[in-house]
């Protein structure tokens, strides 16, 4: 019997300057050799969908680790930021700025007749200004040398950026109405969808295709839509490396890439974690309800949740949580001692010091380090972790 070949279909969302996070996602994909058959975009991932159609992702990441803002928008170069926020605010007054200096680029980097030969297909989304109703465009149905064009149609992110005339219809980016394109990759012929969101301004609709669907997402705050700056853009391509590698299980954690556990660690921290806050919970019954809110809040799974991954990320999740709360670098790899050694260089005065009633079983002070810990529950768990740390041997 003749099984049937899987489509796959890669549908970028738009999100400005956080479009440099499907740089990474795309070298992961290459390293795992999972390559697409259909690349659909809104926005700036129709920008880097076409780059990545015509096999070049180098000189996107290139791109993208040498982009400022001036080379996107038409904008004064002596501005402060509160001065920026303000010509901002102006220029949506205004009617947009023109992206005259993305057009340039587009110049340099797109070539249309490698586009249309790529073995990729390729598809993108637009919104109607008068309208605004998405309209759905296959490469192969936009007019010879007008695809650049359209390109810039897709990435006008109305109010910040002027509309774009195409045939005497003015359009606007077309996250507006559609920003995660899923049900265009299927018709298109997609039967395995892989999103890559990033967190952009516009509609997400439902994802109604009925098809096996992965979506590659930042536990991390990707920075402000119009942050075009090569410091957060090589930041955001490694987030986007490592959140690939973890959605196809190559690395965990939840946050952070956490590589391989070869000495047992996580075992021993998750044990010495779980007899401290057990005596905790004895002084002050309750306190487990405290840190399973930490867990929540901060987007970290409870212990014991029924997955496979599970008790490996379960175990994890104070420690990230922590080492997030203290500000350890997110965009690097680390093995579970790593980023326990990581969080205990990165304080002075040690968060185990704020609860000494908690988890020491001093007489004074426990209704109020209760409170505190309930106020601002993802302290009381960095605290913890401290505490464990502290008493088991690195």
């Amino acid at each position: 019997m003749q099984t049937e070949k899987t489509v796959r279909g890669l549908v970028l969302a738009g999100g400005g300057a956080k479009g440099s996070y499907q740089v990474g996602v795309w070298r992961a994909l290459q390293e795992l050799h999972w390559v697409p058959d259909i690349i659909t975009g809104a926005s700036v991932g129709t920008l880097n969908g076409c780059m990545f159609a015509m096999g070049k992702a180098e000189e996107a990441e290139a791109l993208w680790r040498s982009l400022e803002i001036h080379d996107v928008l038409d904008v004064p170069s002596s501005l402060d930021p509160e001065e920026l926020n303000r010509f901002f605010l102006d220029v949506i007054r205004s009617g947009g700025l023109d992206v005259e200096p993305l057009a340039e680029r587009l110049d340099a980097l797109v070539d249309e007749e490698a586009a249309r030969r790529s073995p990729i297909r390729f598809g993108f989304v637009m919104t109607e200004m008068s309208t605004l109703r998405s309209r759905q465009c296959r490469l192969e149905d936009v007019p010879p040398g007008q695809l650049k064009a359209y390109m810039l149609a897709s990435s006008a992110c109305f109010p910040a950026l002027r509309p774009r005339e195409i045939d005497g219809v003015k359009y606007i980016d077309g996250g507006w109405r559609d920003n995660m394109p899923l049900q265009l990759a299927a018709s298109m012929g997609a039967t395995e969808l892989l999103g890559v969101d990033i967190d952009g301004i516009g509609f997400v609709r439902q994802n109604t295709t009925g098809l096996p669907t992965r979506i590659v997402r930042s536990h991390w705050n990707l920075g402000p839509t119009l942050d075009f700056a090569p410091q957060r853009a090589a930041r955001n391509i490694a987030l986007g490396y490592f959140d690939t590698m973890r959605l196809f299980g190559r690395v965990g954690g939840t946050a952070y890439a956490i590589l391989p556990d070869q000495d047992r660690f996580l075992e021993r921290f998750a044990d010495s974690y779980q007899r401290l806050l057990a005596a905790v919970n004895q002084r002050a019954p309750g306190m487990d309800r405290t840190e399973k809110t930490a867990r929540q809040r901060a987007g970290y799974p409870l212990p014991y949740a029924p997955n496979p991954s599970a008790p490996t990320r379960g175990a994890l999740a104070p420690l990230e949580l922590a080492a997030e709360r203290l500000h350890v670098p997110e965009d690097l790899p680390y093995t579970p001692k790593l980023l326990a050694a990581t969080f205990m260089g990165s304080f002075d005065k040690d968060p185990a010091d704020r609860f000494p009633a908690l988890l020491e079983g001093k007489e004074n002070g426990l209704m109020t380090e209760r409170a505190m810990a309930t106020a601002v529950p993802e302290e009381f768990v960095t605290a913890l972790v401290s505490r464990a740390l502290a008493e088991m041997p690195l």
